[in-house]
């Protein structure tokens, strides 16, 4: 290629678009950092969040070897992964309690022998080879953050997870196909007193947040064509409901900024090749691209100021999910209107 009488090489053109992708992921993300790699014994690692103080992760990674996820926590600064569930089974999205002293994750480390040979429901987009499984008995488990103490909260062969705790740490919201479709629940922290929040009579409503205020919670669904997810918000109190995307890609993986305007969600906008996150202002509908990476991006999260952000990337050299943490920058755009009322 020629520009301005020059002679560009393909190594030199490849150069120019890795400092032009770096700047433009630049204005947001800062000190982007992988955190774990398959000499850890991962063959992929990926949904990780932060710890109340913001010094470690926890995530879901597949052993070498293996096939379920299992899930770790992982000291960003010194790097040492620790198995915090018991090895068994399969497993699915940890997180901290806010006060930090104890995580939940789902397991079907419990489900009996046979339970194996059933075929799960499971979420798959047309034409695609991913799979999402809805593992029967699999059940939130509560622990403490090195794994001990591990205390079932719920029980029995329908799918629950896909948990987090509310900001106070007084509830749980999950999802669940006990009704036989995939609907979202509040429980108390003990496990008692679960109520249902959604009632569709078809499609899925996975992946739950409550909102930094505890109003509404955010989560995905597919009511306009199944596989293909939009993003929405519950009010708890009025039960209306509110679209935040509307497009024909696959939008999932919401999660709020602490500042309760903001979400940080994964989207196929630039095909199902190349995922990407992106930030969406839930009152102005802005929208801020936040990576720019031929490969998946995904699964982010922030911790509790809003200061970093964790995500999973296929960006290192070989290729397979891994987590990656960075300094995050809010936008330009969406800063003017920090001054106005939350959700």
């Amino acid at each position: 290629m020629r520009i301005n009488g020059y002679s560009l090489s393909i190594g030199l053109l490849f150069h120019i678009f890795l400092l032009t992708q770096a700047a433009t992921e630049h204005e947001t993300l800062r000190n982007i950092k992988q955190i774990t790699f398959p000499s850890m014994g991962f063959e992929k690692a990926g949904e990780s969040y932060f710890s109340p103080d913001g010094k470690t992760v926890i995530f879901q990674a597949v052993p070498t070897g293996k096939k379920g996820y299992q899930i770790y926590s992982i000291d960003i600064e010194k790097g040492e992964p620790r198995l915090v569930s018991t090895g068994h089974g399969a497993c699915t999205c940890a997180f901290f309690r806010p006060d930090g002293k104890k995580i939940i994750f789902a397991s079907s480390h419990e489900a009996p022998d046979d339970a194996e040979t059933e075929t799960p429901q499971g979420y798959q987009r047309e034409n695609s080879k991913y799979v999402w499984n809805f593992t029967p008995y699999m059940n939130i488990y509560e622990a403490n953050p090195d794994g001990s103490e591990l205390k079932a909260l719920t029980y029995g062969p329908a799918y629950k997870a896909e948990c987090a705790y509310s900001s106070d740490g007084s509830h749980i919201v999950f999802a669940s196909n006990e009704t036989g479709s995939m609907q979202l629940y509040t429980m108390k922290a003990d496990g008692s007193d679960i109520t249902q929040i959604t009632h569709t009579a078809n499609g899925y409503n996975g992946g739950p947040f409550f909102s930094p205020d505890n109003r509404s919670i955010l989560f995905r669904a597919d009511y306009e064509k199944q596989h293909y997810l939009q993003l929405y918000c519950i009010n708890l109190l009025t039960k209306k409901r509110q679209q935040l995307t509307e497009n024909s890609a696959v939008n999932w993986a919401p999660f709020w900024h602490p500042n309760g305007q903001s979400i940080v969600f994964t989207t196929s906008l630039h095909g199902h090749h190349q995922y990407e996150l992106y930030l969406l202002h839930i009152n102005t509908k802005t929208l801020h691209r936040l990576t720019n990476n031929p490969g998946f991006d995904g699964l982010a999260s922030f911790n509790k100021e809003g200061t970093k952000i964790t995500w999973t990337s296929k960006r290192g050299p070989d290729n397979t999910c891994q987590i990656f943490v960075a300094d995050f920058v809010m936008p330009k755009s969406d800063m003017s209107h920090q001054n106005k009322d939350d959700v």
